[in-house]
């Protein structure tokens, strides 16, 4: 039994140095993820290695020519430009017997912009004791555009439109 006992001995004492708290521990110095960090704060957001850099580029505009600026009340002294004025033409009222005062006075004061009642009143007596009273000088269009009105008056008001240059 002597044997037996040895043998038993043996096997005891391997098994038991194979369970023993003896046995190396191989810790890991690196670490695998940020996601097992010992640090306490859970999941992070990873962050690249390389930073990206962006820079924008902005062109303006410019002009070629820069003016001078004026204050508003400084004179404008931009070069004159020559404008010819328009033709002037004379309109005439032309004196008739058959005119009624009343209707005459009311229908130069309405046509004519620039006519007041005694104005129209004193052309009225002009044209009727000299047979045309002047009205006044005005651009072709305006005047020929006055005596046309006068003239669709009805009663109809004759009136006449000369060129400033023949007097």
């Amino acid at each position: 039994m002597a044997p037996l006992k040895t043998l038993l001995c043996l096997a005891v004492t391997t098994t038991a140095t194979a369970f023993a708290p003896n046995a190396p521990i191989h810790q890991r110095t690196q670490q695998l993820s940020p996601l097992f960090s010992d640090k306490g704060g859970g999941s992070a957001i990873a962050t690249p290695k390389t930073k990206q850099v962006t820079t924008t580029v902005q062109k303006q505009k410019q002009k070629s020519e820069q003016k001078k600026k004026f204050k508003p009340s400084d004179p404008d002294l931009r070069k004159e430009e020559d404008f010819e004025d328009a033709p002037m033409f004379r309109l005439y009222l032309i004196g008739d017997e058959s005119y009624e005062q009343e209707h005459v006075v009311t229908r130069v004061f309405e046509v004519v912009e620039d006519c007041s009642e005694d104005d129209a009143a004193t052309l009225f007596k002009s044209a009727y004791q000299t047979g045309e009273a002047f009205m006044g000088k005005y651009p072709r269009e305006i005047a020929e555009l006055y005596a046309e009105q006068l003239t669709r008056s009805d009663p109809i008001i004759y009136a006449d439109v000369r060129d400033d240059q023949d007097n």
